[in-house]
């Protein structure tokens, strides 16, 4: 492990000054003040004198595993209300009032939260805050049935073009609800349900936000050009004012995650040329040991042109012309995911023998010392230079934040990973992935109707 442990160094002294890009030369303030607004609001600022933005970033705790059977969706349709207009900031002027100043906005929505940020000039963060705040306290003061109309319109319409028209998109839904059980958190679908949507009424759309739209239940993040004192100062006059509320009660990992006890084979078809098949397991919680064992084993199988899978079924034998494998860090339990599209003219049994027979090694045989090598500092280079991105740096510090309490939490990350050996590594894959563990789905190519 010494040349990982180089090499994972020489990642960070790259970022941090020994790259050749601009502003690379100067290693950004590593300075980051945390503190509470009485309200509840927490907030975290990390100054970055090398640049000449902010980003803003608002991180509610709430996502769809926080959602109840029978409304769903409800997350990231608030995602989407959030931009149609606030008490001081009709429809339209959020937008308008960022692009003048040469600024930008977006928000997204998974599991575990919902976030929205912008990144504007170093001197406009008072305009940025300003907004965050008013849609924080003034969003339903815009609210009518014709804009949870409009919006719940727009929601139906983005599931369908990323899941249902989308070639294997629904799919994926299907093994989710097959992965968690009915009543836990993971079993809701961030996209909600057509059925959820249309039912949705003004009155429990309300109760949603009124519930965990408020300072108490959420993080704000600013990186960038910012002077911590002076951020203080604006955070403190723009939601200083708000009144404490309770903190709401989201779900929490009770109990630990555990494999699922039976396999769950599913088939379906889809206007596709190739099959493709996956197989996906539940696994443990992020930053934890196992985690971390499972994001290195991920590259190792398919994160790369130089991965396992990659080198076998793509370039050696022909069997498939796409592949991947990904572990995806969830507060009520992770999910692993291997899948592979056939190559045209393949037998979908001949592609699914050789992706099991890859599984199986890793359960049974210690990877090699050069490949764990390889593979943690390939993760460890990818989050230094995501860092380089400001509104990916604040996206990781408030989920740093909020799920691990540590803004700072990048050197620990990879502590994890350097941490991983071939033992561990085999002992995670055997008890994760085992065959007897995982959801399968095989996506067929629908017959053709005969004109």
């Amino acid at each position: 492990m010494k040349l990982a442990h180089w090499l994972a160094a020489a990642a960070a002294s790259f970022w941090l000054g020994g790259a050749t890009t601009a502003n690379a030369d100067r290693a950004p303030d590593p300075s980051i003040k945390r503190f509470q607004l009485p309200n509840g609001l927490e907030v975290v600022v990390a100054p970055d004198p090398t640049v000449s933005s902010v980003v803003v970033h608002v991180w509610y705790r709430v996502g769809s595993k926080d959602e109840v059977p029978g409304k769903t969706g409800f997350a990231h349709l608030f995602e989407h209300l959030m931009f149609k207009g606030s008490r001081d900031v009709p429809d339209g002027k959020f937008d308008m009032l960022l692009e003048s100043v040469g600024g930008w906005n977006n928000g997204t929505t998974n599991n575990d939260r919902t976030n929205y940020f912008e990144q504007v000039p170093g001197n406009q963060l008072e305009l940025a805050l300003y907004l965050e705040a008013n849609r924080m306290a003034g969003l339903w003061d815009a609210m009518n049935q014709s804009v949870l109309d409009n919006q719940r319109d727009v929601v139906k319409n983005e599931r369908r073009q990323s899941y249902e028209n989308r070639p294997y998109g629904q799919a994926g839904l299907d093994v989710q609800l097959a992965l968690w059980p009915a009543g836990h958190g993971n079993h809701n679908l961030t996209i909600g349900t057509m059925a959820d949507l249309t039912a949705a009424s003004l009155a429990d759309v309300e109760a949603f936000w009124r519930q965990y739209y408020r300072p108490s239940n959420a993080t704000l993040v600013l990186v960038g050009n910012v002077d911590a004192a002076n951020a203080e100062t604006l955070v403190t006059k723009y939601f200083g004012w708000m009144p404490k509320q309770a903190t709401p009660k989201t779900r929490t990992l009770d109990a630990p995650a555990t494999p699922l006890a039976a396999p769950v084979t599913l088939t379906a078809t889809d206007n596709v040329t190739e099959p493709k098949l996956s197989y996906t397991f539940r696994t443990d919680a992020p930053y934890t040991a196992a985690a971390a064992d499972l994001e290195v084993l991920a590259q190792i199988l398919g994160g790369s042109k130089t991965s396992r899978l990659y080198k076998r079924l793509v370039m050696k034998e022909r069997l498939a012309s796409d592949i991947g494998a990904g572990y995806g860090g969830q507060v009520l339990g992770g999910e692993f995911e291997i899948s592979a599209i056939a190559k045209g003219g393949v037998s979908v049994d001949k592609l699914r023998a050789a992706l099991l027979e890859e599984l199986a090694k890793v359960r049974t045989t210690p990877v090699t010392a050069d490949e764990l090598a390889r593979a943690v500092t390939t993760l460890t280079a990818s989050l230094w230079q995501s860092q380089e991105n400001l509104s990916a740096r604040a996206a990781d510090i408030a989920q740093w934040t909020v799920q691990t309490n540590d803004p700072a939490f990048a050197s620990k990350q990879i502590a994890l990973w350097q941490a991983v050996t071939p033992a561990s590594l085999q002992a995670s894959a055997a008890k994760w992935l085992a065959d007897t563990a995982a959801v399968s789905m095989t996506v067929m190519p629908r017959a053709k109707e005969s004109k």
